[in-house]
């Protein structure tokens, strides 16, 4: 008895660490890491680890999760980078486990589920409140200019609250209006305040996705001339939006590699080196952490800036992990799509979007090496695939 009430109160207290990790998830580093410890801590003295084995037999997102997590511990058997450094990468990587902790812990808990939802938007309102307040000079602007975060984390979770608003403000019919609001306000804090074109291409594609979920054939072809509509009437009154896309336009034109020191030019230079690198050892890669010292390697002598990532998930993990953990890794976002299909309606709807952004963010960006944005994708995937309806798992 005394051991089930002990399980009980550190369950109750992963939970609520969780619930904490999704609300400060968006706009604190500090806060993340402390509660996201918390939440692993806790979860090992409540018990739910005994869930874990069929969980992973069941649910093919946290098997997914778990391989991959896996291939980088193989990764550090042969990778070319000092141990200290690779441990350093592959502690980034970290955020797979949380996919199947989570779900053995949310298990038939759809209060926790709702909880952790609505506390990660809540998190991305108050980024959202605290950007206009530095916009207006009611706080001092932060070392991120008008961003408690650094610019393309603050655009990209602008552009998730657009999209979750948008979808609550037709479902909600008490709190429409509150929606409606959130969406134009974040829709304004992405196009004319936060300089990131991350969040800005990420907008566009859950756009589309929100048309794909929600209207028919025709509705979807009235709805993309007037995002079309909207966009280029954006263009024309954000000069921010304006400055950023004809800026990112320019440094296309104009790039030449190991010359340019553009943001996008120095991107197209880490891509075409680690296609290089992929090329040396296409099957399983250089080995986890090892994409700094082969870069390294492969740039010395010339003009290229040195990176410790190439700003692309995808060809971050082919270098390390070879085409067998790009096709891994492209999997578990497909089989979260896949799979998503087989919850309700209103989990099915975001997690979608969870997915497409990641998936769209991890083009130009490494996101699940990235600590704010591999947190969010971990996080609520967990969330979400936890109402799996799969077999009932007891302890």
């Amino acid at each position: 008895m005394v051991i089930g009430r002990t399980q009980r109160f550190f369950q109750t207290a992963a939970i609520y660490s969780t619930i904490a990790t999704c609300l400060v998830l968006p706009f604190s580093s500090s806060l993340l890491s402390l509660f996201s410890i918390l939440t692993i801590l806790f979860w090992l003295l409540s018990g739910k680890m005994k869930l874990l084995p069929a969980v992973v037999r069941n649910n093919p997102v946290a098997l997914l999760a778990v391989i991959l997590l896996a291939l980088f511990l193989i990764g550090l058997a042969y990778t070319s980078a000092d141990l200290d450094h690779a441990l350093g990468v592959l502690k980034k990587y970290r955020e797979l486990i949380f996919i199947p902790l989570l779900i053995t812990l949310l298990k038939d808990n759809p209060v926790g589920r709702k909880n952790c939802a609505y506390s990660f938007i809540a998190g991305c309102i108050i980024l959202m409140l605290a950007s206009y307040a530095m916009y207006f000079s009611l706080l001092p602007a932060a070392k991120y200019g008008n961003s408690l975060i650094y610019h393309i984390t603050h655009s990209y979770f602008m552009a998730i609250l657009a999209y979750w608003s948008l979808h609550k403000s037709i479902d909600s019919y008490q709190y429409r209006y509150f929606w409606i609001v959130v969406f134009l306000l974040a829709l304004v804090n992405l196009f004319y305040i936060a300089p990131g074109r991350t969040g800005m291409a990420v907008f566009l594609f859950l756009m589309i996705l929100f048309l794909l979920q929600r209207l028919s054939l025709l509705q979807q072809i009235i709805g993309l001339l007037l995002l079309t509509l909207v966009l280029s009437l954006t263009f024309w009154t954000s000069e921010n939006f304006s400055t950023r896309s004809t800026m990112a336009l320019k440094e296309i034109q104009n790039y030449e590699y190991g010359a340019s020191r553009t943001s996008m030019g120095m991107r197209f230079d880490w891509w075409l080196d680690s296609l290089k690198l992929i090329r040396e050892k296409p099957l399983f890669g250089h080995g986890t952490g090892a994409f700094t010292h082969e870069h390294d390697r492969l740039i010395e002598g010339t003009e290229t800036m040195p990176t410790d990532n190439p700003h692309s998930e995808y060809l971050f993990i082919a270098v390390q992990l070879g085409v067998v953990g790009l096709a891994l890794f492209l999997l578990l976002l497909f089989i979260q799509l896949l799979e998503a299909r087989k919850l309700k309606k209103c989990d099915r709807i975001f997690m979608q979007g969870v997915v497409v952004a990641m998936a769209a963010g991890c083009i130009m960006n490494s996101f699940l090496f990235d600590s704010h944005q591999g947190h969010f994708w971990a996080f609520l995937s967990g969330v979400y695939f936890s109402a799996y309806p799969d077999k009932q798992l007891e302890l």
